[in-house]
């Protein structure tokens, strides 16, 4: 006794622990999937690269609080040189023929009446936005990998199912067969079924040729090399979740992505008009240059030490309507974010409403489709007893499997389209789909 409960373990535990250690390190779950798409794909790359630039700009808005120092190396040759002459002295040179210059110059802003404040504070709007832009990126790669990820486990599981009624078709072939070889049966019910069998094969074909189509979406996704095995571990999950309408409606406007998108949309939109009025603001700055250079009497080739100092102040009188083409454009921008906030609001209003509909929706077909099976299995037991009693034909029972398969496929449907609509609502209501699926608990189903 003991030996054979030893074996009944064995032969129990096999299949979990050869999925475990084998299936386990070879294959990705859902989660896997998204990290790495996230972590490889390139718009994650450009979008990060795209922060860096923000980044950038806001040091080069900053540069304006610092000097501006620059080395000036210069050489004229002049001719002629006009000379003048002093009885018992000479001539004299009034300048050099060949002049030299080499001075250091530094120009500091001393005030410019908050125009380089705007600049920067606009350029911290861009990394923002920009981050918003990654964080968004980052949301819907993860969507469309969730949704390529089940698509896959859809199609192989279609596939099986769509095996299983050929090989039902297959043997009903072949007990027809003995019936018409035992005059029980025409060459009508074979043919039907061969026709049957062959019709069933091409809509394998074409679940293989969705499932390869799937495939190599899946691998845009996560950065798989071409023709490269897709290996998937998971399960649809049935688990029932929470479809409260007010507080997934309050939840996204708190998380949605879209929605600060659009709020720092606004925000920039404001700084880049405060931007824009003081660009014709007075700037008050400080010259500074040392260095040496010739020309100087008694001796004019001599280089000798020599500096300037001067505080210049610009007062723009007129710049062509820059300005006021500015502020125009800036306020036309501002009135469009905020058209374009109350867009966003109304979309996520929206998509929140039908994501909590497609989930009842898919939740409702489960039940329904989950019955619809049994029925139909039920149905082709009679169908099969019915038929070898000669109650019924051979077309019979070739509808009864097809009304089976038909079933199972539905059901199957159900459970995709539940599991994608989870994620779809967890999307709509703004939640992290980095990290939901961790949260996700028991309650996951196979094709029945």
């Amino acid at each position: 006794m003991r030996r054979l409960a030893f074996l009944a373990a064995l032969i129990f535990l096999a299949p979990a622990w050869a999925g475990a250690n084998g299936q386990g390190t070879d294959s990705l779950t859902v989660g896997e999937a998204v990290r790495r798409a996230v972590e490889n794909h390139p718009l994650v790359d450009q979008a990060s690269q795209t922060i860096r630039a923000a980044r950038a700009r806001i040091a080069e808005s900053r540069s304006a609080y610092y000097p501006f120092i620059e080395a000036e190396l210069s050489y004229t040759r002049l001719g002629p040189v006009p000379e003048l002459t002093f009885p018992g002295l000479g001539a004299f040179k009034l300048y050099p023929e060949n002049n030299f210059d080499e001075h250091l110059s530094l120009r500091q802003t001393v005030y410019d009446f908050g125009k380089t404040d705007a600049a920067v504070s606009m350029s911290r709007s861009g990394v923002r936005l920009a981050r918003d832009n990654l964080a968004f990126v980052k949301t819907t790669l993860a969507f469309q990998t969730i949704q390529s990820f089940y698509a896959v486990l859809f199609l192989r599981e279609s596939i099986v199912v769509q095996d299983q009624q050929i090989d039902a078709l297959v043997q009903h072939l072949s007990a027809t067969q003995k019936k018409q070889q035992s005059g029980t049966a025409t060459d009508f019910d074979v043919l039907t079924t061969q026709v049957r069998i062959a019709a069933a094969q091409n809509r394998k074909i074409d679940l293989r040729n969705n499932l390869e189509r799937q495939e190599a979406s899946f691998r845009r996704f996560i950065g798989l090399p071409p023709g490269e095995e897709v290996r998937l571990r998971g399960a649809f999950d049935t688990a029932l979740i929470s479809l409260n309408d007010d507080s997934l409606m309050a939840a996204a406007g708190e998380r949605r992505i879209e929605l600060k998108q659009s709020a720092d949309a606004e925000r920039a939109a404001v700084l880049q008009e405060r931007f824009a009025s003081k660009r014709d603001n007075p700037a008050i700055s400080v010259n500074l240059a040392y260095g040496a250079k010739n020309g100087f009497q008694p001796d004019i080739d001599e280089q000798l030490g020599n500096w300037v100092l001067g505080i210049e102040a610009r007062v723009p009188i007129f710049d062509g309507f820059l300005t006021s083409s500015s502020r125009r454009e800036a306020r036309a921008a501002l009135r469009a974010a905020e058209a374009r906030t109350r867009d966003v609001e109304r979309l996520v209003v929206a998509e929140v409403q039908q994501a909590i509909s497609d989930a009842r929706s898919a939740a409702e077909k489960i039940g329904t489709s989950e019955l619809q099976v049994e029925q139909a299995r039920q149905a082709l037991d009679m169908a099969i007893v019915r038929y070898e009693s000669g109650v019924i034909t051979n077309l019979d029972v070739i509808d009864a499997e097809a009304a089976l398969a038909e079933a199972r496929l539905s059901y199957l449907q159900s459970l995709y389209l539940y599991e994608v609509s989870r994620y779809a609502l967890e999307r709509a209501v703004g939640g992290n789909l980095l990290f939901e699926q961790a949260a996700r608990g028991p309650g996951r189903r196979q094709a029945r």
